[in-house]
């Protein structure tokens, strides 16, 4: 228990003091005392403490050096208040002359309070009595630490559990104890606080609060759930990473003086959580390894793709987006500031969060210098999902950088992809969607991708469609097998690529004008279309070029599987 003015005064040794001033001031928390025997600068109007007075400290003097200095009492008193100073004791005479009324006054209105003993006790006799209660509280303090420590280190030592470490935490702060992970999800509770950790609804809402908050190592933060239960949420840090929160039921002020407990406890979880990070490791390494290869066009169906991603949360049903977000560079050319994995997967954890508290079906991982957010929606028209993803990205933008004081970030966003095996093409999008907003100096923070040319346009178009419409209209030659149709083909190409003449195909070919008119005539009698049609040499040129498309489609992917 905190040692105050009042139990100071009800002591053997101070019987017969009272208080002449400040008695709502009785209760401050006394932390160290000291002595005056004159003022500082006693003919000054503003005499200077604030050197040689603290915070919670009683203040012990004479009534001569009261007395003999009252025209600067009331400056005093005051910075007395402006130290945070828990009182002052006047040794007095058995008969005291009247405190100065302005001295009085000034105590009262900033419940500075003052106390007058009048006795033979002399002052060292009195300090050392405060002292010697100090010190014994101190030891009393200090012998608890040990054992807190002791329990603490013996949990992690046994491999405890998280919850096993919150039930010993309650014990020694006598509050139901949550703990979550840096991923904000509940891995902890007490016995006590097993109706709040099974609670949907309390733990919606203490995820939307701690999201929101920027944590300071340390530190105790309070809320109010909207049940009216108050709560106090202590960080848990580990080399300057957030590995969670230790959420504490039912607070009151109190639980200021309880920190210690929670710092030993955040200590043995930090450990715990890099552990629990380090037996993690290989796991993470396999998920990080499969998303790599996704996005570097590695699968080529969706059946392989949900085979190994469905343990990661993919869903075969559904649209898709991919997001990029970068750390930007300054206006000098640098990184805002230095980047290694543990700060991409720490912000990884950070927008991971705040996406779960959004309700949105994210996956989020590292690639390189990107963290890229895959995001599945069922519902709405896709141009409705594209406005509201936008939306969404830039509320977390503002959040990423309220957490991270002076740090630029952007996200690249992708069109929508309808399939698992588009993905790769959608990273490739949000990556260009980055470049081309940093290279016309875009001041946006969220850059959609648009489409540059018909090609663009092309591929978002499923697969299957894209072969169905190009064999329908080139027919045995839309994938051809035989020298004589990739013969023909060929010719089909590099004439429509020079504009249907002839004799600049012939030239490009180096095949003579009748060999070409022979080739032409046949591909017109093979297809069933003609060449003076525009409609015809329209869909011609479409089924050529999404020939191409198909072709580096599978060229690229025959050369990811070798």
């Amino acid at each position: 228990m905190a040692l105050t003015l009042k139990k100071i005064l009800k002591l053997p040794f101070f019987y017969g003091a009272s208080v002449v001033a400040g008695e709502n001031g009785l209760d401050s928390t006394i932390e160290s005392v000291n002595v005056m025997v004159k003022l500082p600068h006693q003919e000054s109007a503003s005499p200077d403490i604030a050197t040689w007075l603290c915070r919670g400290q009683l203040l012990f003097t004479t009534e001569h050096v009261i007395l003999s200095n009252h025209r600067v009492l009331s400056a005093f008193i005051h910075q007395m208040s402006e130290a945070g100073c828990a009182g002052m004791i006047i040794k007095a005479s058995h008969h005291i002359s009247p405190l100065p009324k302005t001295m009085l006054s000034a105590s009262s209105t900033l419940q500075m309070p003052i106390a007058v003993l009048p006795n033979e006790k002399g002052l060292g006799d009195m300090m050392s009595q405060v002292m010697s209660i100090l010190l014994n509280e101190k030891q009393v303090e200090l012998e608890r630490t040990f054992e807190i420590h002791r329990k603490f280190s013996k949990l992690f030592l046994n491999g405890a559990t998280m919850s096993d470490i919150a039930q010993t935490l309650t014990s020694v702060v006598h509050h139901p104890i949550l703990i979550t992970n840096s991923k904000r999800t509940m891995v902890g509770w007490s016995a006590s606080a097993r109706s709040w950790a099974v609670s949907e609804e309390f733990r919606e809402e203490l995820l939307q609060f701690i999201v929101n908050q920027s944590p300071t190592e340390n530190s105790l933060s309070y809320y109010k759930t909207t049940s009216g239960e108050r709560l106090g949420v202590y960080p848990i840090h580990s080399s300057g990473n957030l590995k969670g929160y230790i959420i504490v039921m039912h607070t009151d002020e109190t639980l200021k003086t309880l920190l210690m407990p929670l710092e030993q406890a955040a200590q043995v979880i930090a450990l715990e959580s890099v552990k629990q990070a380090a037996l993690m490791e290989g796991s993470n390494r396999l998920r990080e390894e499969f998303f790599s290869e996704l996005l570097d066009n590695g699968y080529t169906s969706v059946q392989e793709i949900m085979k190994r991603g469905e343990k990661y949360g993919l869903q075969s049903k559904g649209t898709y987006w991919v997001a990029v977000c970068q750390v930007d560079s300054s206006l000098d050319g640098r990184i805002s500031f230095p980047f290694n994995s543990r700060d991409y997967e720490y912000l990884q954890e950070q927008i991971q969060a705040y996406l779960d508290a959004k309700h949105m079906n994210a996956i989020t991982t590292v690639k390189g210098d990107h963290i890229v957010i895959i995001l599945t929606s069922n519902d709405l028209s896709v141009s409705q999902q594209e406005g509201r993803l936008i939306q969404l990205l830039q509320s977390a933008l503002s959040h990423l950088r309220k957490s991270n004081d002076n740090h630029l970030f952007s996200i690249g966003l992708s069109n929508h992809a309808d399939q698992l095996d588009r993905l790769a093409r959608a990273y490739q999008e949000a990556v260009l969607a980055l470049k081309h907003a940093h290279d016309s100096r875009s001041s946006t923070s969220v850059h959609a991708y648009r489409v540059q040319q018909v090609p663009d346009l092309i591929r978002m178009l499923p697969y299957h469609k894209l072969r169905e419409f190009c064999s329908s209209i080139l027919k045995s030659i839309a994938f051809p097998k035989s020298d004589e149709n990739i013969e023909l083909l060929q010719t089909l190409d590099v004439y429509l690529q020079q504009n249907c003449n002839v004799k600049e195909t012939a030239r490009v070919l180096f095949l003579h004008r009748n060999t070409v008119f022979y080739r032409l005539n046949k591909c017109e009698s093979l297809l069933q279309l003609s060449f003076k049609d525009p409609v015809d040499l329209l869909k011609l040129q479409m089924a050529v070029m999404i020939h191409h498309i198909l072709k580096s489609h599978e060229i690229q992917a025959e050369h990811t599987l070798s």
